[in-house]
C-alpha cells in the first residue's frame, strides 16, 4: 500500500456560468487544509421481515460541506473576495497607476444569489469535484509577523470525479502583515493583529421531488461583517470604550489594509483594502494578565444604514476584466 502525505495535494476553483453545473478550474488556492467531504443520508424503512438486522439502508439524501484554510495571495484574492462578498465588480482602470486594476466589490443584494463556484480537491489517490460551491464565511487573521491567513467553509451540492487544471505556479508573494494599516475614522492605530469575518448564513432549502438526493440551491441569510483587533493597551481604547462602546454611537468607517511584497507595477503593490462602515463595537477588553505588556481587544460589527453599505473590498492588481 503506497503511503500518502498532504504535500502536492492541490485545491482548485472555477467560476460557474449556472448553479451546479461544473466547470474546469481556473485558479489555485494557496490552501493549508481542507476538510470538504460529502456526507449521505441512509435510512431503514423499519419493516418486520428480519429481526436479525435492518434489512436495507437506502440512500435518501447527500450534502457537501467543509472548509479549507489558506494563505492570502494575490492570483486567487480577488477571486475569493468576489466569491465572499457577491456583489458586483466594478473596476477602475489604470488605478493608481497605468498598467494597475482597482476592483470594487460590494455585498450581494438581499434578493441576489451568491456566485456559485466548481471545487476541485486534488487528494493524490483520486481528484474529487464538488460543484454549486458557495462560501458561507470567510475568516481573514492579520497577525503582526506573520502571513495573511484565513479559512473559508463551503456548502456544495455534490460530489463527483473530477480532473486537475494544469495551472502554471505563481511567482507572486503571498500577502504578509508588513506595512498594513488600520484606519478608525481616519485615525491611525497601530495594532497588534486584526481579524477580518464575514459569514453570508447560508441557508438549506429543502429537497424537493425534482431536486433529487440533493438540496436545491442555498440562499443567503442577513450578513454579519465583523472586526476584532489587538492593540497595546493605552487611552485610545478607553476614549472608543467610553465614546463608542457604552452608547451607542457608532464608527464611522473602519478600514483595513493588507499589502503583498509582489508589485503589479513599478512601486505600486498588490493591495486588498477592506472597508466596514457605520461600525458598532460590541466589546472592549484591556485586563491585566500578567506583568507584561498589556493588551486590548477591540470587537466591532458593520452595520446596514441608509444607502450607505455596510461592506466593500478593494483589490488591487493586475486583472483587467471583472472577477
Amino acid at each position: 500500500m503506497a503511503i500518502q502525505v498532504g504535500s502536492g495535494s492541490q485545491c482548485q476553483i472555477g467560476k460557474e456560468s449556472a448553479y451546479g453545473t461544473p466547470v474546469s478550474a481556473t485558479k489555485a488556492i494557496n490552501f493549508t487544509s481542507e476538510s470538504v467531504k460529502l456526507t449521505v443520508d441512509k435510512r431503514d424503512e423499519g419493516n418486520l421481515i428480519s429481526s436479525v438486522s435492518p434489512t436495507a439502508r437506502d440512500l435518501m439524501a447527500a450534502k457537501v460541506d467543509g472548509s479549507v484554510s489558506f494563505i492570502l495571495r494575490p492570483d486567487f484574492a480577488g477571486f475569493l473576495f468576489k466569491a465572499a462578498f457577491g456583489g458586483t465588480d466594478v473596476i477602475t482602470a489604470s488605478s493608481p497607476v497605468v498598467g494597475s486594476t482597482k476592483h470594487t466589490i460590494a455585498l450581494a443584494a438581499a434578493n441576489a444569489s451568491l456566485p456559485s463556484y466548481t471545487l476541485i480537491m486534488d487528494r493524490k489517490v483520486s481528484v474529487k469535484k464538488y460543484s454549486g460551491m458557495k462560501i458561507d464565511t470567510l475568516q481573514l487573521d492579520a497577525k503582526a509577523g506573520d502571513y495573511v491567513k484565513g479559512s473559508f467553509t463551503i456548502k456544495a451540492k455534490d460530489e463527483s470525479t473530477g480532473t486537475a487544471a494544469s495551472i502554471a505556479a505563481t511567482s507572486l508573494m503571498s500577502y504578509k502583515c508588513v506595512g498594513g494599516t488600520l484606519t478608525l475614522a481616519g485615525t491611525p492605530y497601530d495594532i497588534n493583529g486584526a481579524t477580518f469575518k464575514i459569514n453570508n448564513k447560508l441557508q438549506d432549502v429543502p429537497q424537493t421531488y425534482t431536486s433529487g438526493l440533493y438540496n436545491p440551491e442555498p440562499i443567503h441569510g442577513m450578513r454579519e461583517i465583523t472586526l476584532d483587533f489587538d492593540i497595546p493597551y493605552d487611552t485610545n481604547i478607553d476614549t472608543i470604550r467610553d465614546t463608542n462602546l457604552t452608547t451607542e454611537t457608532k464608527i464611522a468607517t473602519a478600514v483595513l489594509t493588507l499589502i503583498s511584497p509582489s508589485m503589479i507595477t513599478g512601486t505600486t503593490p498588490y493591495k486588498v483594502v477592506l472597508t466596514l462602515n457605520n461600525v458598532a463595537i460590541t466589546d472592549v477588553t484591556s485586563n491585566v494578565s500578567g506583568s507584561g505588556i498589556i493588551t486590548a481587544k477591540v470587537s466591532g460589527i458593520a452595520l446596514a444604514i441608509g444607502s450607505t453599505a455596510p461592506a466593500t473590498v478593494d483589490v488591487y492588481d493586475d486583472q483587467s476584466t471583472a472577477y
